[in-house]
C-alpha cells in the first residue's frame, strides 16, 4: 500500500506515476521492470519514489489492486 505522502500528491502527479508504472509492468516482467524507467517516465526523482512506496513490489501490488477495482466497476455497470 502506498504511503500517505502518495495520496497527498496532486491528482495529476499521482496519475503520471500510475500510468508510468502500468506501462513499465505491461512491457516487462515484474523482475525486469525498473524503478528508474518508471520515475523517468513519471518525471519524478528516484528518491521521491521511496517517499511514496516501500519498493517495487509495493507499487506493483497497488497497481494490480487498482486495475482489479476498475475491472469490477466496469463489470458492475448497468
Amino acid at each position: 500500500m502506498p504511503k500517505d505522502t502518495f495520496f497527498n500528491l496532486p491528482e495529476d502527479k499521482r496519475q503520471r506515476i500510475i500510468d508510468a508504472a502500468i506501462d513499465e509492468f505491461a512491457h516487462r516482467s515484474f523482475h525486469d521492470a525498473r524503478i528508474t524507467a518508471i520515475v523517468d517516465a513519471a518525471g519524478i526523482a528516484k528518491g521521491s519514489f521511496y517517499q511514496y512506496f516501500e519498493d517495487k513490489k509495493d507499487l506493483f501490488k497497488y497497481i494490480i489492486g487498482l486495475i482489479a477495482e476498475r475491472k469490477i466497476e466496469y463489470i458492475n455497470q448497468d
